[in-house]
């Protein structure tokens, strides 16, 4: 059985975050961050910094703080990634025993053009990123979720971060 969970998963930057909190103010679905629910805080003190020590542990605790988050009867946005950056800044995909775990009803991946992404991250936490890097990024997230939403057996939706009624549509259908 599915557990009441929408993953939205896009790269940093792309808006995930500000589509989902649109989301839960109009819909009642509760708004999930994955950074919020692993308590990212705990494993890096600058917030800035995307690049991820040991995405492994990370995403154990992921998944144990989500079973301790989700209850029963209720609606979840889970906003999230696909891949990461690793401590030597390469992009390394999220595992998809992860997403197994998650076991989502529903996949949707936000993109955007990277040079919106790199104007967003470098307002947001004042760090400049080549945008071949957020492209390359943005492309191996569509092509993991693509892979995860299959293993899943799920169709997976790709939204532009400014589609906020397409997205509301696929939520609600």
């Amino acid at each position: 059985m599915k557990n009441d969970i929408i993953f939205i998963g896009g790269i940093h930057g792309v808006g995930k975050g500000t589509l989902c909190e649109r989301i839960e103010s109009e819909l009642g679905i509760v708004h999930l961050s994955a950074s919020e629910v692993l308590k990212w805080k705990d494993f890096n003190v600058d917030s800035s910094d995307k690049r991820v020590a040991d995405i492994d542990a990370t995403q154990d605790r992921l998944l144990k703080n989500l079973k301790g988050v989700v209850t029963s009867g209720k609606t979840y946005l889970l906003d999230g990634h696909f891949c990461l950056l690793n401590k030597e800044s390469k992009i390394e995909k999220v595992p998809e025993e992860v997403f197994i775990g998650i076991n989502p009803k529903k996949i949707i991946v936000v993109s955007e053009t990277p040079e919106i992404i790199a104007k967003r991250l470098s307002q947001r936490d004042g760090k400049r990123y080549e945008t071949s890097l957020l492209e390359k990024m943005q492309n191996t997230e569509i092509e993991h979720a693509q892979y995860i939403s299959s293993l899943l057996g799920l169709e997976m939706f790709e939204i532009q971060s400014d589609s906020y009624s397409t997205l509301k549509e696929v939520i609600n259908n």
